[in-house]
């Protein structure tokens, strides 16, 4: 006899296909430009990713230089994109930004089109963790009070 949390997680690795995994790849759309401030890349600027790659994330990279000036590109790439050298790879903690100092090289990647809009990725749960969240919760509260 199957148990409620068979069931749940039946559900939980059925939805990625029910809901598509990573169904933007082909046909990823960032904005992908080079500017001084982020309101200058305008939807003229979000455009289908080259298709000499296989792009599966937009980026935005904010690099700032001691003197004051600003760049923000934003484009298409590849996972994993915010890993920007070894020593960040390897779990050292680096790989964090902080716009506070004289001098940064912030990025940001996203999975979805367009996301790479305003000064950075903004974090937005998917739907598969929105539901997944949902059910773990129901199973766990049918364990404590059930």
């Amino acid at each position: 006899m199957r148990t409620l949390f068979i069931y749940a997680l039946d559900l939980v690795f059925l939805l990625p296909f029910i809901f598509g995994v990573d169904s933007t790849v082909g046909d990823l759309k960032c904005y992908q430009c080079e500017v001084r401030e982020s309101a200058q890349c305008t939807d003229k600027y979000l455009l289908p990713c080259p298709a000499n790659q296989a792009y599966d994330r937009c980026q935005t990279r904010i690099h700032k230089t001691k003197n004051d000036d600003a760049w923000i590109y934003k484009s298409c790439t590849l996972a994993p994109c915010s890993l920007r050298d070894e020593s960040q790879t390897s779990g050292l903690g680096l790989n964090h930004c902080d716009r506070s100092q004289e001098e940064y090289d912030c990025v940001s990647c996203c999975k979805e089109n367009g996301c790479n809009t305003g000064r950075g990725a903004m974090c937005r749960p998917t739907l598969i963790t929105i539901i997944t969240a949902i059910l773990l919760a129901s199973f766990l509260s049918m364990q404590r009070f059930g």
